[in-house]
This record gives structure tokens, C-alpha cells and sequence, in this order.
């Protein structure tokens, strides 16, 4: 899970568990404010050449070529 997901998520947990207005319209505008972060650059495994997320080629099964 990318950091931009894993921020949506728990803004969208938190807005489902309030009932008070004023929280929830700063859930939603935080919540589209994520949409404006800019994007995670991939980054390449130095030991296989995989290429994507930090977040996720921090912890894929590498398989040296």
C-alpha cells in the first residue's frame, strides 16, 4: 500500500466513525486534498532491476537475474 493509500484509508476509517459535521467536512476536504499530492517516484531495485514503489521494493522477493 502506497503512502497516499494508506493516508485515504485512514481518513476514509475516520470519517465513517463521526457524526459531527464539522470533523467530517474536514475529513472529506483532507481527503481530496490527497488527491493533489504529488506522486511517489519508483525506484529500482539494485540488486534485480525491479522497478515500482519504495514502499513495496523494500520488501518484494528478490530474484537476482
Amino acid at each position: 500500500m502506497s503512502g497516499r493509500e494508506e493516508l485515504q484509508m485512514h481518513l476514509s476509517q475516520a470519517l465513517s466513525r463521526t457524526e459531527d459535521a464539522d470533523v467530517q467536512a474536514h475529513l472529506y476536504a483532507a481527503l481530496e486534498s490527497t488527491e493533489d499530492l504529488a506522486p511517489t517516484p519508483l525506484v529500482e531495485c539494485p540488486v534485480c532491476g525491479k522497478v515500482g514503489l519504495p514502499e513495496r521494493i523494500e520488501v518484494h522477493d528478490c530474484q537476482p537475474e
